[in-house]
């Protein structure tokens, strides 16, 4: 595990230098200054590290793998300053969110900007960029339809949990899956090892997503970079609060009635008492488990770094 740690800090660092090495225009600045604010955030950079490592097991092209690993990464950028004006978020990555920083307006032509720079990378791939581009914006649509159903769950008094599921498969596995699939398109790998990365990826979303809404009430804000309770506050159709809705309604209601958007003390403890943690946990970790077992099944067993590093993505809950 420590050489798949060491290969991650490379990843990493090469990463970072690409990105910010990456030529921006200075006029206007209305639009580059806040583009260059949004791109100097602290990111764990799960996304392109994904890429970077499915590209290491098929031997694609590095060159290729970078640039499409900066498309993600630039696309994840785009779809996290829209996010924060639709919930109103005051602090990304330990910064103040972009809109916050600046302005609403500023925000959505600098979100703007990042996806078309992502569009321009992806042009300049050569071999394979349509079919690329064609997946990249299939899977952009995928996550607008995610963020769609995030905001139409707000205004409905109670979701499923299979609609929730729908939902973050959508906003969060999307991405995730063309992380792990477009290198396997780029090495020419058969239909049955891209659609089964697909999966990998979407069902680690799934597992990712109810991660964050786990420590969305019970992690540290100064490790989260995020205020914490916001979506809860917001009624937010998050896994723990659709199960604690659906196993204790009344005495949830009333909790939430209570909450203030700031001491969550009560909030967790209600979830410890009942079990409902431990039923999330639990939730998460049979989605991270049916991804191994895909990845097994395609031959990218416990010694590939792509199982090791998705397990050292679910170990970052403790």
């Amino acid at each position: 595990m420590a050489d798949i740690r060491e290969l991650i800090k490379f990843i990493k660092k090469e990463f970072n230098h690409s990105l910010k090495s990456f030529p921006l225009p200075k006029h206007p600045e209305y639009l580059y200054d806040p583009i260059r604010f949004a791109l100097k955030g602290k990111g764990k950079r799960f996304r392109p590290t994904l890429v970077h490592l499915s590209g290491r097991e098929f031997n694609t092209d590095p060159d290729t793998i970078m640039k499409v690993s900066l498309a993600v990464e630039l696309l994840h950028c785009f779809t996290l300053i829209h996010d924060d004006i639709m919930d109103n978020d005051d602090v990304r990555r330990n910064m103040p969110t972009l809109y916050k920083k600046y302005d609403i307006s500023s925000a959505i032509l600098a979100g703007d900007g990042i996806f078309t720079i992502s569009q321009l990378v992806l042009n300049s791939i050569g071999e394979k960029q349509k079919i690329i581009l064609q997946l990249f914006n299939e899977t952009v649509l995928e996550i607008c339809e995610g963020q769609a159903l995030d905001k139409y769950f707000e205004s409905k008094r109670d979701i499923s949990l299979k609609q929730y599921i729908e939902m973050v498969e959508k906003k969060t596995g999307a991405l995730l899956g063309a992380c792990c699939f477009l290198p396997a398109v780029l090495a020419g790998k058969s239909n049955n090892i891209i659609d089964g990365l697909k999966k990998v990826g979407k069902k680690v979303g799934i597992a990712f997503q109810i991660q964050d809404d786990l420590l969305e009430v019970f992690g540290e804000e100064n490790i989260m970079g995020k205020s914490l309770g916001s979506d809860i506050f917001s009624n937010k159709k998050t896994v723990i609060a659709i199960e604690a809705k659906n196993s204790f309604k009344s005495d949830w209601e009333k909790i939430i009635g209570q909450f203030d958007g700031k001491n969550l003390v009560d909030i967790r403890n209600f979830l410890i008492e009942r079990k409902l943690k431990d039923k999330v946990e639990n939730l998460s970790k049979s989605y991270f488990n049916s991804a191994y077992n895909t990845l097994i099944s395609l031959g990218l067993d416990k010694k590939s770094d792509l199982y090791n590093f998705l397990k050292i993505i679910q170990g970052r809950h403790s």
